[in-house]
């Protein structure tokens, strides 16, 4: 090898080093230890001592020729190889290795330092790239690491949970998720900048929480109030996929790309422990108050050909999240609300807000849109009740039934100007249908639960297992009418009429109705 040959090479180098973006060379060389870069600048060093040997024999040091062999390699063919493994190492280290891990301080800084300045696009593609399949890895066997006590945490005592944790992150990867997981994907300021731009990133997390030990609550709330906010096209796309599936997140995953829905709410104890309801209902709650443009779509009459704007409504979107967030909870073993009693209080803020004084068709299912996010809200609950009929348990069945009487109770209070007496006898007549289908299946545990509290729900719909036991007037009447209207004849039909007679003694008797 002619120094003009390493001359030329090392210029190369160079002069693709210089390419590289100055932000980009200090992530380049975080794949190095401190210890090979000497060594690389040492073989830099011996390639140039390798190249002058033989002039260094014969003027200078002449004996260094008790290290030439006659059959050996000469010093020239020696640079040249120690040059290309200079070249090719960095090269294959680069693109097939992983971080040195003395530089994992130095890896947080720079990310750091992307994220102060606001290199958001440059940060999010490294995570993608080096280290989110490692994060949904170290959640996953975070999910298995034993909860620590509160007494062990304050007395500082090392227990089965240290050992399990530290266990976890022994390999080097998994290190650096947990570090680039703590310190980067779930600092504020990164979730506020890029969520919007790349939920599919922050999902890969979340679908790694199994469990409750693994869930981060702030982090899950900040992130749903994002995609909520901002009203994110990946995450209303999600939504739009499922809605109106009848199947399960796990099994639409098999149909449809939801990693966004799937992450947050396939694995139901860890999304309760994340409160993966709680930003969107209260954004929710937040846009009837205050959204003017939101009011004003809402109450228009309603036209079936100006549904897809329901999409760009935030309730609308809250609707549709919590009725798949509720659905998984009964398809799954968890036994926790996920605080779906939400829906009284839209329930109440639409009711709220329909104007006295209108001109609203009567003869219309839904007389405006804020009367069509009601009757959704009302259908995804006796869909949700039919659910646990047909898994055959009792999630949510409770629950579920106490949010049907306070909305039934908003209802019945509203002015017939708000709330036109068609429209809420097809509520009503929905509920009843819920309950007397579940006539039909005596051993259910579904139907068991939900008739003894149906019934309760009934009597007391303001407060169905909390002791109010005020029953309105105008509650009276609209139960009254509705039964009168109710279309008995399917269940008197199908069976001996046993649910209709237990319905007059346990309800219509007990409130002084006619039967």
């Amino acid at each position: 090898m002619q120094p003009s040959d390493f001359l030329t090479i090392l210029s190369l180098a160079l002069a693709v080093w210089a390419i590289i973006p100055s932000k980009e060379r200090r992530f380049v060389l975080l794949f190095f230890s401190v210890f090979e870069l000497v060594l690389f600048a040492s073989a830099l060093l011996v390639i140039h001592y390798l190249m002058v040997f033989d002039w260094l024999t014969e003027n200078w040091f002449p004996g260094l020729s008790v290290f030439v062999f006659s059959k050996g390699i000469p010093s020239k063919s020696w640079a040249y190889i120690l040059a290309l493994v200079a070249i090719v190492y960095p090269i294959v280290k680069v693109n097939f290795s992983f971080f040195a891990k003395s530089r994992l301080p130095d890896l947080i800084s720079l990310y750091e330092t992307y994220l102060k300045e606001g290199e958001l696009d440059l940060l999010s593609n490294f995570i993608a790239k080096y280290h989110i399949d490692d994060i949904e890895r170290f959640k996953r066997g975070e999910s298995e690491v034993p909860e620590k006590s509160g007494k062990d945490i304050v007395l500082r005592r090392r227990t089965a949970a240290d050992v399990a944790y530290e266990k976890l992150v022994s390999p080097k990867r998994l290190l650096f998720a947990s570090w680039v997981y703590g310190n980067i994907l779930r600092n504020e300021a990164f979730v506020r900048g890029a969520a919007n731009k790349y939920p599919e990133l922050f999902a890969k997390a979340f679908k790694g929480m199994h469990t409750k030990e693994a869930a981060d609550q702030d982090f899950a709330k900040l992130f749903t109030g994002e995609l909520f906010i901002h009203k994110n096209k990946s995450f209303i796309e999600e939504l739009k996929n499922v809605n109106n599936s009848n199947s399960s997140l796990v099994d639409i995953q098999e149909q449809y790309d939801i990693p966004i829905l799937a992450g947050l709410l396939s694995h139901t104890k860890a999304a309760e422990a994340n409160y993966v309801w709680y930003s969107v209902g209260n954004e929710a709650v937040k846009s009837l108050k205050h959204d003017s443009n939101q009011r004003e779509f809402l109450l228009q009459e309603y036209d079936s050909d100006l549904e897809p704007e329901m999409w760009g409504k935030k309730i609308y979107i809250a609707i549709v999240y919590f009725n798949y967030m509720v659905r998984e909870t009964i398809y799954r073993d968890n036994g926790y609300h996920m605080w779906l009693f939400y829906y009284d209080r839209f329930v109440a803020l639409l009711v709220e807000f329909l104007p006295q004084e209108n001109t609203y068709e009567p003869r219309l299912e839904y007389p405006s849109f804020a009367h069509k996010m009601i009757y959704e809200q009302f259908s995804n609950m006796t869909d949700w009740l039919a659910l646990a009929r047909d898994q055959e348990n009792d999630h949510r069945v409770i629950d579920t039934i106490r949010c049907l009487g306070k909305c039934i109770y908003l209802l019945c209070q509203a002015s017939d100007d708000k709330i036109l007496p068609r429209f809420r006898r097809s509520m009503l007549d929905m509920v009843l249908n819920a309950y007397f289908k579940f006539s039909d299946y005596p051993d259910n545990p579904a139907s068991i639960t939900a008739t003894k509290w149906f019934e309760k729900m009934f009597t007391f719909p303001k407060g169905t297992d909390f002791g109010l036991r005020e029953v309105t007037d105008e509650y009276l009447a609209a139960l009254q009418d509705a039964w009168n209207h109710f279309d008995k004849v399917p269940f008197q039909y199908h069976g001996t009429g046993e649910a209709i007679e237990r319905f007059r003694d346990k309800v219509l008797s007990p409130l002084g109705l006619e039967a």
